[in-house]
């Protein structure tokens, strides 16, 4: 999360950087509110970070950039509201200045699929700022195969025991060797211009585990390797007409398991709001953000469905990774 928040203040820095060297009045900077929240329906809110834009000589930290003090508020409505009702206030961890939350007994059940929700964080030195979004539907008639033997992946939910095995090596391209292949029903996600996304996420163990290649296990490398969120596209009709971003399939890669041992992959559906960013990062435009006033992203995604976690063990046929 950290990361990702790092990478979105970067990125409006350079934007603002950019549009001053093209224009010939010199504008000053002008420091913005940046709110970052990714969500899951039935949890809570473990972390939101409430930062403030970093002038381009600064050094950019949470530490210094994070907003302390604010009235941060979640908002909910159901699809037959008229109005917004009030959740609850979130609070400011106490050693991690600008990083808020919400505890479960404050927001029982979490976020629900359907409902409407808005974020308002305001300041008295740094304004208001306010983001909307839905939370989605889960995912429909999900299949998970092993690409080598064809056997369809038993889901967590359905057995907690049960791991299926890939063996890893490398290819010679990002797309020759295929470990897992994974489909849905996209005709719903289509309709509401959304996305479905997976994240592979290696146990705790991957860090000092003996079967854990030698340069993953520092905790520096370790943080250099988040749990990304990867968008399923199809190449035959990716372009730029209604399907380019249309799911069908995808297939999980030999680049994408480059931790050996027992992981986690998780598959959700994803808002409006986190399609509209990852259109943008893949077409080289300025990132979207739905923040009123400021800048950043709250956004929502769905992996309540029975089938959309598996347990994956992953045995290396390399000496180590490339």
């Amino acid at each position: 999360m950290e990361k990702a928040f790092k990478i979105l203040v970067i990125c409006a820095a350079a934007a603002w950087l950019i549009s001053s060297c093209e224009s010939s009045d010199s504008a000053g900077y002008k420091e913005k509110m940046t709110l970052f929240c990714y969500a899951k329906a039935d949890s809570t809110i473990d972390s939101l970070f409430l930062m403030r834009t970093g002038d381009v000589n600064e050094s950019i930290s949470l530490n210094s950039l994070g907003i302390s003090g604010a009235a941060v508020v979640l908002f909910e409505k159901s699809a037959e509201d008229y109005a917004y009702s009030v959740v609850d206030t979130l609070h400011e961890y106490s050693e991690r200045p600008g990083i808020y939350y919400l505890a479960e007994n404050e927001f029982p059940g979490g976020f629900k699929t359907g409902y409407f929700y808005k974020i308002e964080a305001e300041h008295s030195d740094h304004g208001h700022v306010y983001a909307e979004t839905v939370c989605p539907p889960e995912l429909d008639d999900i299949l998970v195969r092993n690409y080598k033997t064809g056997q369809e992946m038993v889901a967590m939910q359905v057995d907690p025991a049960a791991s299926d095995t890939v063996y890893y090596r490398r290819g010679k391209g990002f797309d020759d060797v295929k470990l897992i292949t994974c489909s849905f029903d996209s005709l719903s996600i289509i309709l509401d211009g959304r996305i479905a996304s997976y994240r592979l996420v290696p146990d705790d163990i991957c860090r000092t585990d003996t079967s854990f290649w030698l340069e993953d296990t520092t905790e520096t490398v370790w943080e250099d390797y988040p749990t990304e969120t990867q968008i399923f596209k199809d190449r035959e009709k990716y372009g730029s007409d209604f399907f380019e971003y249309y799911i069908r399939s995808i297939s999980i890669n030999w680049y994408a398991l480059y931790h050996s041992g027992i992981h986690t992959l998780v598959l959700s559906s994803c808002d409006k709001v986190f399609r509209s960013y990852m259109e943008t990062v893949y077409g080289g435009e300025e990132r979207y953000s739905n923040v009123v006033n400021g800048l950043g992203l709250f956004s929502l995604s769905n992996s309540s469905s029975v089938r959309s976690r598996y347990r994956v063990y992953v045995k290396s046929l390399e000496n180590k990774y490339p």
